[in-house]
């Protein structure tokens, strides 16, 4: 099993989708390249990160392709949330309330398997779609290549998600939800429901990696899009949040693709990858 940026034990989190939450986890993602010799990493990584194996700068983050351009301008891309009675808050509710049916179903288990979009168990489910074990190890490239990614998506979600403040659909009638910090109802540590974090940095992996191995793009972007979809059936994320969280990451995409920083990563993460070797998984 290939190891995560974070883990239950390197992470502790509350607020699993917001953005405080990704960013500290990009932070990780550093901290375990730091771990790897340095001529093995992108320039700038190193200079962000303390000793090997040392817990991750309180201020320092990952250099995302963006720093220091114009942002993306999130509130003009996205619309707001959909309002009541519109024909996609009737979608959103229907699709939220159809989910009943799944609870402790097959797509519920697999939910539930990614929770931690930076944790180990959701990296596993990467490393066998991309077919190579992704760890700060073997492919530091790839790893940095996808964090500093994070880190540009990241920013725009967390302005939509405090602006909107969106509730989350299981606040409306306390129902079940797969991720035990819904329990309180309320979502006070899931955080704002509108764009969907995991819905995004899964799709947005998908495609960057699709970049990494063209031959893999279509066990690639099934990933991303059952990363979004299984928010779903987790109970945790409105149906237009998901759509949202896809188009802010198609945006952000498009932009940091035609940064030079970017493709030159990107060539360090192909040589990486083309010389990994084949990742056996089991049948899904």
């Amino acid at each position: 099993m290939a190891p995560g940026i974070g883990d239950a034990a390197a992470f502790p989190y509350g607020r699993r989708d917001d953005g405080e939450t990704m960013m500290r986890a990009m932070m990780i993602a550093v901290a375990m390249l730091a771990a790897t010799a340095a001529t093995a990493q992108p320039a700038g990584v190193a200079e962000a990160m303390r000793q090997p194996g040392a817990a991750a700068p309180a201020t320092k983050l990952p250099p995302g392709y963006l720093a220091g351009k114009p942002p993306v301008e999130i509130l003009k891309l996205l619309p707001p949330p959909p309002v009541a009675g519109s024909a996609q808050d009737i979608a959103d509710r229907a699709v939220y309330a159809d989910s009943a049916r799944g609870i402790d179903g097959a797509d519920w288990a697999r939910a539930k398997s990614q929770l931690n979009p930076t944790g180990a168990g959701y990296f596993a489910q990467l490393s066998c779609a991309l077919g190579a074990a992704i760890s700060p190890q073997a492919t530091p490239a790839t790893l940095a290549l996808i964090a500093r990614a994070g880190v540009d998506f990241s920013a725009p979600m967390t302005v939509a998600k405090d602006f909107w403040k969106r509730g989350r659909p299981f606040t409306t009638d306390k129902g079940k939800a797969c991720d035990p910090v819904s329990d309180d109802g309320v979502g006070a540590r899931l955080g704002y429901a509108y764009p969907s974090g995991h819905s995004g940095i899964g799709w947005l992996w998908a495609i960057i990696l699709s970049d990494v191995a063209p031959a893999r793009a279509e066990p690639l972007r099934a990933l991303g899009q059952a990363t979004g979809d299984l928010r779903l059936a987790c109970r945790v994320h409105w149906l237009s949040d998901v759509v949202y969280g896809r188009v802010l990451a198609t945006a952000v995409y498009d932009r940091i693709a035609a940064e030079p920083e970017y493709q030159a990563d990107l060539a360090r993460a192909r040589a990486e990858i083309a010389k990994a070797p084949p990742l056996a998984c089991p049948a899904a």
